[in-house]
């Protein structure tokens, strides 16, 4: 009996995409580990592909590095970048003589040429590799979710928990799934179906209808051991493209029935529908926020629902500073991307005292604020996350000024940046241990990271995150609930490869 052991080539390709953001998202904006370093790198990460990594080595298989690369959420990846990036996986692939390929992907990511960028790498995926060869991926519960995406999986599995506490455990499930198929040769059986809608918030599942909804899925899946997986995709509302919408996905077993697995895809599917009209949310102002939550020894963190980077806006939206500059009772800690900020900051240098225009430089409609302060440090890096959403994981942060004010401290970077945890500030030299204030770019996964320094609450802002469906120019996805009237078929198909 051989003792080889197994060899599965692994790789990251992680981005998600605001497909009507005016902002596109080149290569610089990508955090890089090339295959020499990207293993030793993502083990010590609890991303989805850190939890591959961990699982496989610990089962004894032979890693093959291709690539890892991931950039915060923004505007259309560029043509080149994605061209670059996916040419290192396929590349590999085409060499390693693999048993077995395991993925890291979003799953919601789109370039200026391509709807599903996913689609793209796993159909060059199996033009080089075949039919037959194992392929399995594990992705954020906000990908955009297709039939003909996940017919080119053997195994796929999602994020079962928003705000994302599970990357890690998601991971070591398509592992463990993909160990079990490398062992038995049995390949189970999935079954699909689209959910012809967008959700506008109460999308948390902690609580409302997506609790209700995965604690039933659940429930089933320990209920029947023909039952393998579920995942409930939750699409990112601010992409257009063919099939957008929700979607469910569940795996029986190779030769079970199919009636379980389809009939708990076809349930949940139906639970979504029903509940459509719940998923929407009413959110304070900025000033409620304030109003509620005197001045204390804590600091309140608020995420900027307008500008949320974590969904792809811009990050240069000064709403937040500006109603706090205004009111002149607080000090804010604010991060916001303004490239032409950034340079006048690092042109004056450090130590510098300048007045500048900042913000509302990449988003039509908002409105910038003039602030003066003194330039405290000049940089250009990364940071590490330290909360539970990607702990450990390595996030570009860019070229960055900080600038400190009377009532204010501001992180002026080139580019946006995924501010959900406290490494952002912290790698930039920004303490937060006597903020008033603490502004993030994200809705929902900052809560797992800055709990540490108060109570955290989204706002109502400006920006291209809010949740207004009708302002935006969809097209390819329709029809769609809420901007048409529809009464869907709710069916499970099974997957096929062809």
């Amino acid at each position: 009996m051989s003792t080889k052991p197994y060899r599965v080539l692994v790789g990251q390709i992680f981005q998600e995409t605001h497909g009507f953001s005016p902002v596109p998202t080149p290569m610089r904006a990508f955090e890089v580990d090339p295959a020499s370093s990207m293993i030793d790198t993502q083990r010590q990460s609890d991303s989805t592909l850190g939890g591959i990594i961990r699982t496989l080595e610990a089962a004894g298989v032979e890693l093959i590095p291709s690539i890892a690369a991931r950039a915060r959420c923004g505007g259309k990846v560029t043509n080149e970048a994605y061209a670059e990036i996916s040419a290192a996986i396929v590349a590999a692939a085409e060499h390693a003589q693999a048993d077995a390929i395991a993925l890291d992907l979003h799953g919601c990511m789109q370039t200026e040429a391509l709807d599903s960028a996913e689609l793209d790498l796993l159909t060059r995926l199996r033009a080089v590799v075949g039919p037959r060869l194992p392929i399995v991926a594990g992705f954020d519960l906000h990908a955009h979710a297709t039939a003909d995406m996940l017919s080119l999986l053997d195994f796929s599995s999602a994020y079962k928990t928003n705000p994302h506490a599970d990357a890690a455990q998601t991971g070591q499930r398509v592992a463990d799934h993909l160990l079990h198929m490398l062992r038995t040769g049995e390949r189970p059986a999935g079954y699909f179906l689209r959910v012809p809608m967008l959700t506008s918030g109460n999308d948390e599942t902690g609580t409302g209808p997506l609790h209700a909804i995965h604690q039933s899925a659940q429930a089933a899946i320990g209920a029947h051991t023909d039952l393998i997986d579920y995942s409930v995709f939750n699409v990112n509302p601010f992409i257009d493209g063919p099939q957008v919408g929700q979607g469910v996905l569940v795996y029986g077993a190779a030769n079970a029935p199919p009636d379980h697995a389809a009939n708990l895809a076809n349930t949940l599917a139906q639970n979504l529908w029903d509940a459509r009209a719940a998923f929407v949310h009413t959110l304070p102002t900025i000033d409620d926020v304030i109003a509620r939550y005197p001045r204390s020894a804590q600091a309140i963190t608020i995420g900027d629902f307008g500008d949320r980077v974590l969904a792809g806006a811009p990050g240069d939206s000064v709403h937040i500073l500006d109603r706090v500059l205004t009111r002149g009772d607080r000090h804010i800690t604010i991060i916001v991307a303004d490239p032409d900020a950034y340079l006048r900051c690092a042109e004056a240098g450090v130590g510098a005292t300048l007045e500048t225009s900042l913000g509302a430089s990449l988003t039509p409609g908002l409105t910038p604020v003039t602030v003066s302060g003194r330039v405290n440090h000049i940089g250009d890096g990364s940071f590490t996350n330290r909360g539970q959403f990607m702990k450990g994981g390595v996030l570009r942060l860019g070229p960055y000024a900080v600038l400190a004010g009377k009532h204010f401290i501001a992180v002026i970077t080139q580019d946006a940046v995924m501010s959900q945890d406290p490494g952002c500030y912290l790698d930039a030299g920004v303490p937060l241990d006597n903020a008033d204030i603490i502004v993030v770019k994200s809705g929902y996964h900052f809560k797992l990271a800055f709990q540490g320094y108060g109570p955290c609450v989204i706002a109502e802002t400006p920006g291209l995150t809010g949740f207004a469906p009708d302002t935006l120019p969809f097209s390819k996805c329709r029809p769609i609930y809420p901007l048409d009237r529809l009464t869907p078929v709710l069916e499970a198909q099974r997957l096929t490869r062809g």
